[in-house]
């Protein structure tokens, strides 16, 4: 399938369209990108460079349809617009394509600092045309306004995951189709809390003990082409999870910083 790629392109930090557009490759997928922004490097640096391209945006898509090409996904990851979500929703409404919207904000209960809580707000009117919502625990709590800290104060595990599971099943009753809520941590346990169509799903993955950025590009990839290929969602979870808890662990091994990025390249071919 033609996927059209909204997301950064950083120099430095493995993620964003350098994870997207390999991984979907591989799963025999078409990938074509607009980049939101040009980044020296990711976001989690000490300091890094940005250029906001997402003003191309129009210029971009108006000459895609004056060449007559169509796409059957948009996948939005990073954007330092405030509008190019509604845009993509659009587009991919144009073409009667799927739309994954990957509504990067922050983590670790934070905005990340290139954003405020204006971002939040205009998120989520998109959040209703979403096919595929792939927010972390974080952005989870920012688009339902649920207070980060009282979550994690919760020592049951049942109890925990039962308010995730409800966060991410009020997005879905906002009009997202499937929510994934990524790599939400429990003491020294991980999961994929999902709210799909077919109804709930919690996928652990084991816990590696190390956060790496760019995992979240990684995994909405990895789910994204096994879901466009025709794969049951909750077995394109179980993949997706697992290929990156395996990246991980490789990137460990190679002392890689958190900050790089896994190395994900090597198990390219085991998609």
């Amino acid at each position: 399938m033609k996927i059209t790629l909204i997301n950064d392109l950083s120099g430095f930090g493995n993620c964003s369209l350098t994870a997207a557009i390999p991984v979907l490759s591989a799963l025999k997928h078409e990938t074509h990108p607009f980049p939101s922004a040009i980044l020296s490097n990711q976001t989690a640096y000490e300091s890094y460079f940005l250029v906001d391209c997402s003003h191309y945006f129009d210029n971009y898509v108006k000459e895609w349809r004056k060449i007559g090409e169509k796409t059957d996904c948009v996948y939005l990851g990073f954007t330092p617009s405030k509008n190019l979500p509604e845009k993509s929703a659009a587009l991919a409404e144009e073409y009667g394509a799927k739309f994954l919207f990957d509504p990067v904000l922050g983590d670790d209960g934070e905005l990340y600092k290139c954003f405020d809580m204006s971002f939040v707000e205009t998120y989520k009117k998109s959040v209703s045309k979403a096919d595929f919502l792939t927010p972390n625990l974080t952005e989870c709590c920012l688009l339902c306004g649920e207070d980060y800290p009282s979550l994690l104060s919760e020592t049951d595990i049942t109890a925990f995951t039962e308010k995730v599971f409800s966060l991410a099943e009020r997005l879905q009753q906002e009009g997202a189709k499937n929510v994934i809520v990524t790599g939400v941590k429990f003491q020294n346990r991980l999961f994929n809390v999902c709210a799909l169509e077919s109804g709930r799903y919690l996928c652990e993955c084991r816990y590696r003990g190390k956060a790496y950025s760019g995992t979240g590009d990684l995994f909405a990839s990895v789910f994204l082409g096994y879901a466009l290929k025709g794969e049951k969602y909750e077995n394109a979870v179980k993949k997706a999870g697992d290929f990156v808890s395996e990246c991980i662990a490789y990137s460990m091994k190679q002392n890689i910083p958190g900050v790089h990025g896994v190395d994900f390249f090597p198990f390219l071919k085991n998609l």
